[in-house]
């Protein structure tokens, strides 16, 4: 009878040590979930495929029945030769990226191996320092003794879709997304909203123009008049900028290359910002100068003063479309300032779009004035650095945009 080898003896002629490992991917036959559901744009096997060969993983080898075709990886038949050490994963299996480098780094003994064990207790990949050939089954061995920062928690195995929310959570928390400090914007309202922009099969472009509309929407809502179009302007000043700081992230999460084309599409999403709030300062100026119980006095000095934060808003926002440094009109850090003032900065805002979030609360009250203080605080606060920076700013800034960031003169 013709017995095949064991695909995990090692074979005593082969020098196994000083071999970058291969990655390995198994179907999971305990799967109770589609192995293409994306977490966060992209299904976890993608990841793990190009994490690995960034890392220094020779190759990414499919065995038999698996699903999915990442891009870098191969189709091998089970029993065929490999002769690597390797790293055997399910195809639903969501690893840290940060364990990858290091076992290249450190490679095992050929007789030995490693089984990684997610938080459940459940044997999500196998790491071994010697692979025979393409195996058919996961081997189950004694736990793998995780490295100093890591543990059960950074390999999640996507077997039920409750798993999808753990392998969530590693995402968010490798991303930085997620902190060690708790925050409930970050955990709450900036998780939810990446959810749903990656979730959704709309193109980038068509996401930018949703925060475009959004944020510019500000404008015609806050001249209907009333407390509520005045509350309705500063959600959708709200909405637009915080849809907009979430585009970049979404790119990264879709795992979509960075190409001339985004690098304008970013400046677009930069430009975001400043423009609308320029426009949301717009239309509340013209509702306090609108007020038939002012002095015309006291309205000139109003309408001077609006009109003064919008154009700051309209130059910075020219600055950035025509990639020009704009350090020059760079707010104050809000958290900096709060350090020098000893002031305890609230956790639970950390990672917040501040000033529209201040301007939404001040909206709140059904007083134009409060809000519009705000914006024209804002507009000083682009002055800044400019009133208080060193007298060479502007020569600096100018042989900067000459010479560009590569070092090379226009």
């Amino acid at each position: 009878m013709d017995v095949s080898p064991d695909p995990l003896e090692p074979t005593e002629h082969v020098d196994v040590p000083g071999r970058a490992p291969v990655l390995v991917v198994l179907p999971d036959p305990e799967a109770r979930t589609p192995v293409d559901r994306r977490v966060f744009g992209r299904p976890p096997l993608a990841r793990v495929v190009e994490r690995a060969l960034a890392s220094g993983f020779a190759d990414a080898l499919l065995a038999p029945g698996t699903t999915l075709t990442p891009v870098g990886a191969r189709a091998v038949a089970t029993g065929e030769w490999l002769e690597r050490p390797a790293l055997i994963v399910f195809e639903g299996t969501c690893v840290h990226p940060g364990l990858l480098p290091l076992m290249v780094e450190h490679p095992l003994d050929p007789d030995e191996r490693f089984t990684l064990y997610d938080a459940l207790g459940r044997p999500a990949a196998c790491f071994v320092g010697h692979l025979r050939a393409m195996p058919a089954v996961m081997p189950v061995t004694e736990e793998l003794p995780w490295p100093e920062g890591h543990g059960p928690e950074d390999v999640v195995r996507v077997v039920y879709p409750e798993d999808l929310e753990r392998g969530e959570a590693l995402v968010l928390r490798v991303e930085g997304i997620t902190g060690n400090v708790p925050s409930w914007w970050r955990d709450s309202v900036d998780a939810h909203t990446l959810r749903w922009l990656t979730r959704t099969a709309r193109p980038l472009p068509q996401l930018q123009l949703l925060a475009w509309v959004l944020g510019l929407g500000a404008l015609p809502i806050s001249l209907v008049g009333g407390a509520l179009g005045l509350w309705l302007g500063a959600t959708s000043l709200l909405l637009g900028v915080h849809v907009s700081h979430a585009l970049p992230r979404v790119r990264h999460l879709r795992g979509e290359p960075t190409t001339a084309e985004s690098l304008d599409d970013d400046r677009w999403v930069a430009a975001i910002r400043p423009l609308c709030q320029a426009a949301y300062m717009g239309g509340l100026t013209y509702r306090i100068v609108a007020e038939t119980d002012r002095s015309g006095v006291a309205a000139l000095v109003l309408l001077a003063a609006g009109a003064a934060a919008v154009l700051l808003g309209l130059v910075h926002t020219r600055a950035v479309l025509r990639g020009r440094p704009t350090d020059v009109f760079a707010l104050p850090d809000a958290h900096a300032l709060a350090r020098r003032l000893h002031i305890r900065w609230p956790a639970v805002l950390d990672g917040a779009p501040f000033v529209e979030l201040v301007i939404w609360v001040a909206a709140t009250s059904g007083m134009a004035e409060l809000p519009w203080s705000v914006l024209l605080a804002t507009g000083l606060g682009r002055l800044w650095r400019w009133f208080s920076g060193p007298d060479d700013l502007f020569p600096r800034l100018r042989e900067q945009e000459r010479v560009g960031p590569s070092g090379a003169s226009r």
